[in-house]
């Protein structure tokens, strides 16, 4: 399960930070850029725009507000594929992204949210009444820490957590978990952004999704996260109540794990989603250029 895990978001670190580099931001179009716009275009047919219910593979459904657009994994992963040939993205269950269905201009540049099925099994949520959250973060930093390694001996900024935005809460009614850090280039408190992390506990795995947002739009955007988990629901026989004990597969790791340095250092997981957010954050301060701006296309109004 590691591997499956790792290979996931190495695969999605890889689009992203081929898809956010500088060069999209303040020079002319790449010939990516230009290819993940065609294909866009020509699939327009296949965005769902807000308000909708849009289906999340064979496991849930959720639903999309006005302003928030629907990228099917299918096509989300033939833009991936653009950047990054050796992509696995199997996992994949679409995108959330700034849109509307007319040349209307949105209100807010969000950014986007990253939607994924990670097939662990079952997890146990025993121990979310016992969570200590500073040991909780003191993992992540740790975590941190030991991916800055890599980020020196490649010249690359060093990334620094430097506290919870959201400390970790987990619904037992719903079996839904949001949490999120506050991330930042180090020493550099104007390059912090959001890290939002939340899952959907179901009966063979959890759903979660990726947003980030810089931190000085927080105040207007931090519902969004909370708002799309609550819309979730697992279809019947994958729910979490649904489990069978002594015949379904259950996950390696609890809750605490899957927040703190355990999941990290086991699965690779906040080592590499620091690094995909360090560079989506650098995005979302961009507000109209790099992803939003390619994934969001508008169709022309057949009147004028």
């Amino acid at each position: 399960m590691a591997s499956l895990l790792t290979r996931m978001f190495l695969s999605l670190y890889c689009a992203f930070f081929l898809i956010l580099s500088p060069a999209s931001a303040e020079q002319e179009k790449s010939p990516e850029d230009l290819k993940v716009e065609q294909l866009f275009k020509k699939n327009d047919h296949l965005i769902v725009y807000g308000p909708a219910s849009v289906t999340l593979g064979d496991q849930a459904h959720m639903t999309i507000q006005r302003g928030q657009s629907f990228i099917p994994p299918a096509l989300a992963r033939q833009a991936f594929e653009i950047f990054s040939k050796n992509s696995k993205t199997e996992n994949l269950m679409g995108m959330v992204v700034p849109g509307l269905p007319g040349d209307e201009k949105v209100e807010d540049e969000w950014g986007a949210v990253v939607l994924y099925f990670t097939p662990i099994g079952f997890v146990r949520d025993d121990d979310a009444k016992s969570w200590q959250l500073n040991k909780l973060l003191d993992s992540i930093r740790a975590s941190t820490e030991k991916s800055n390694e890599q980020k020196r001996a490649q010249g690359r900024p060093e990334q620094e957590v430097t506290g919870w935005v959201e400390p970790p809460h987990y619904d037992a009614h719903t079996h839904q978990l949001l949490w999120s850090i506050r991330v930042q280039d180090k020493g550099k408190p104007d390059t912090a952004y959001a890290a939002y992390n939340t899952a959907a506990l179901g009966r063979y795995g959890m759903l979660n999704f990726l947003f980030a947002t810089e931190a000085a739009k927080l105040p207007e955007r931090k519902d969004l996260a909370a708002k799309l988990l609550g819309t979730i629901q697992f279809n019947d026989g994958k729910r979490y109540q649904d489990y069978a004990e002594g015949t379904d597969k259950v996950a390696e790791v609890g809750l605490a794990a899957l927040i703190g340095g355990i999941a990290a250092k086991k699965l690779g997981l906040f080592a590499i989603l620091v690094g995909v957010l360090a560079k989506w954050g650098k995005l979302v301060a961009g507000a109209t250029v790099g992803l939003t701006a390619l994934l969001k296309f508008r169709k022309k109004k057949k009147n004028a």
